[in-house]
């Protein structure tokens, strides 16, 4: 009697532990990616260690892994500036996770990175440039290397004279990587430069390697779109569910914060619904006097400001008509604004370039007025890229103060 009552309990005791263990099974650390450490303060999370920094990390993602990019660059801090930049224009805070020596509070290393909210969930992308000591500082970059989803290498304005030699070193350290891996790779370069160029050339020879160059952008702006449709590339040709899709593929023209005084401000979707325009903040003649002296700086034929609201013409430069200007200016942007709101691209339109037989059309918005839009009718073989970038330095030359006080 004494032994089928020990032996009940012990049934009984298995039932317990039994049921116990499969509860804790079903509860995996999916988020353990998420959760690297503990929240110290808005931008910060430490994680403490009782071992090298690399075999830490190891542990914790064998536990659980979400899907994340890694940013490149050659040594030039471009893909920092640029993380920075995303920060700022989104919203979204740069955060910091050190890794400390448990028990003395040493920091072993430090990782930055920025989380991209979507539907569910985030999407995380951290910088490759670890700081720690040279050894661990190489071992957590290889381990980042070989479980990133994403690479993105990110050129610099000026690109270094050995530029050729820094891609192929790259190259190899991500190979030490994941020798038999396969890579997905995205360049983003600022210029074209032509050593840059052949050495991304070369880069997509390399077998398993998927490798995509952009188009030469410097604004962080029109590189986060390339990468963010780049990565919802990657999610769709993988198994469902299995890689997240990014839903904001734009940023709007000022950060998610108060605006800055005289900061620029999107061009937003019209209807063909007609409403009062937004006051001007500048005197029309003044406009007519910008638009004076953007002619001959950009090599513009014709040019004007008009409100994006209902198609008021604020100023117009000689020999221009400005309310056909206007007219079919509104035309193409609400076209532009409709389609990238179908095509899932974003309905804020950053710029309108247009290349027709013997002319080009440049339309974006312009600090010169609030609400109003700049459009400029150039030559056939004008140079955009440095059409932009002269707009761009005359509007700062011209409206120096964009701080908040």
């Amino acid at each position: 009697m004494a032994h089928e009552q020990d032996s009940d309990r012990r049934d009984a005791w298995d039932g317990h532990t039994q049921v116990a263990t499969q509860i804790m099974e079903e509860q995996a650390p999916t988020q353990a990616l998420r959760d690297l450490g503990k929240q110290v303060s808005p931008t910060l999370r430490e994680l403490f260690v009782v071992c090298d920094p690399s075999e830490a990390l190891r542990q914790h993602f064998e536990l659980g892994m979400a899907p994340f990019v890694l940013l490149h660059d050659l040594g030039t801090t471009a893909a920092r500036a640029f993380l920075q930049g995303l920060s700022e224009r989104s919203g979204w805070r740069l955060q910091t996770l050190s890794i400390r020596r448990q028990g003395f509070g040493t920091e072993l290393a430090s990782l930055s990175y920025l989380d991209c909210p979507l539907v569910a969930g985030t999407l995380r992308v951290y910088l490759a440039d670890v700081q720690a000591e040279p050894r661990e500082q190489v071992a957590v970059r290889r381990l980042l290397s070989a479980l990133a989803t994403a690479h993105v290498l990110i050129g610099a304005l000026q690109p270094p004279p050995d530029v050729a030699a820094r891609v192929a070193a790259w190259r190899d350290d991500l190979l030490a990587a994941q020798p038999s891996g396969r890579f997905a790779v995205l360049a983003l370069p600022q210029v074209r430069d032509p050593d840059w160029m052949m050495s991304l050339s070369a880069l997509g020879r390399t077998p398993r390697w998927q490798v995509e160059v952009g188009p030469a952008s410097q604004t962080v702006a029109a590189n986060w779109t390339l990468m963010a449709t780049y990565w919802n590339r990657l999610a769709q040709s993988a198994a469902p569910g299995e890689v997240p899709q990014i839903e904001r593929l734009t940023l709007s023209w000022t950060p998610e914060a108060p605006p800055a005084p005289r900061a620029p401000t999107p061009m937003p979707v019209v209807n063909g619904a007609s409403v009062s325009a937004a006051p001007q903040a500048t005197p029309a003649v003044t406009l007519a006097a910008h638009l004076g002296a953007l002619l001959p700086q950009t090599g513009a034929l014709r040019a004007c400001v008009f409100a994006l609201a209902n198609r008021e013409v604020w100023a117009q430069t000689a020999g221009a008509n400005g309310a056909e200007m206007a007219e079919q200016g509104h035309v193409l942007l609400t076209s532009v604004a409709r389609m990238g709101s179908t095509l899932a691209l974003g309905r804020s339109v950053r710029d309108v370039h247009v290349s027709l037989g013997e002319a080009q059309v440049l339309m974006r918005a312009t600090r010169l007025c609030s609400g109003g839009v700049l459009m400029l009718i150039l030559p056939r073989d004008a140079d955009i890229a440095h059409v932009r970038e002269r707009v761009q330095q005359y509007e700062a030359q011209a409206l120096p103060t964009r701080t908040v006080p």
